[in-house]
């Protein structure tokens, strides 16, 4: 009777060791796969977001070069302009205006800058066309503009003596190659010879005002 007992005290003490060892064996596989488990692979982040596990935002938009990188590569933002920006093809107040207009006559060029040009400001390329369609626009930008054109005259610096109403007349020639009266002398043509009436009719070019005084005394003569 003893020996029985004996015997059955040894095996539930054997149990009891088992089941601890089964317990702890548990216990510790547990603690491995889901308190330990720090280096997951991608999908299994995935999984643990999932299952109530909150993936830090660090891990989802790293820190690149002090920028925070956005989720989708694929979207690129644009850079924006600053508020003050100009754009390169309008005319501003501080645009520098050029007029140069070739006179084919005396092949002088002359340059000249508008008096007011406030009504050139905000203009692009193709409304300073459209505004001056007798011009061609040989630069255009909003530092400087430079528009260029021909005229089949002499430039304003010459003097044209030719007649009027049968007296000795002198002519000039404006920026826009129209020839206009600038002063009528005394001299009737009807004391010069044939030959100067005839060079009257198509003009005799003076360079200056001393070539122009010569010119008349030789008329005179």
């Amino acid at each position: 009777m003893f020996e029985n007992r004996s015997r059955k005290r040894r095996r539930n003490i054997l149990l009891l060791i088992v089941a601890l060892i089964f317990v702890s064996a548990f216990g510790l596989g547990y603690y491995l796969n889901f308190s330990g488990d720090t280096d997951l692979p991608e999908n299994k982040l995935g999984q643990k977001e999932a299952s109530g596990y909150k993936i830090p935002s660090a891990l989802k938009n790293p820190i690149v070069g002090g920028i925070q990188a956005e989720a989708d590569s694929n979207v690129v933002q644009e850079k924006e302009q600053p508020a003050n920006a100009i754009p390169n093809d309008l005319i501003t107040a501080s645009t520098k205006i050029t007029f140069k207009t070739y006179f084919t006559l005396c092949s002088h060029i002359i340059d000249k800058e508008p008096d007011n040009g406030s009504g050139f400001i905000n203009l692009s390329k193709s409304d300073l066309m459209d505004k001056l369609p007798d011009w061609t626009i040989n630069e255009f930008s909003s530092q400087q503009v430079i528009l260029k054109r021909e005229i089949q005259t002499y430039c304003p610096r010459h003097y044209i003596i030719g007649s009027k109403d049968g007296y000795i007349a002198i002519y000039v020639y404006n920026d826009d190659g129209i020839k206009i009266l600038h002063e009528m002398t005394e001299s009737p043509i009807s004391i010069l010879t044939t030959e100067d009436q005839n060079n009257l009719e198509y003009g005799i070019v003076a360079d200056s005002e001393e070539e122009l005084q010569q010119k008349l005394e030789g008329l005179s003569d």
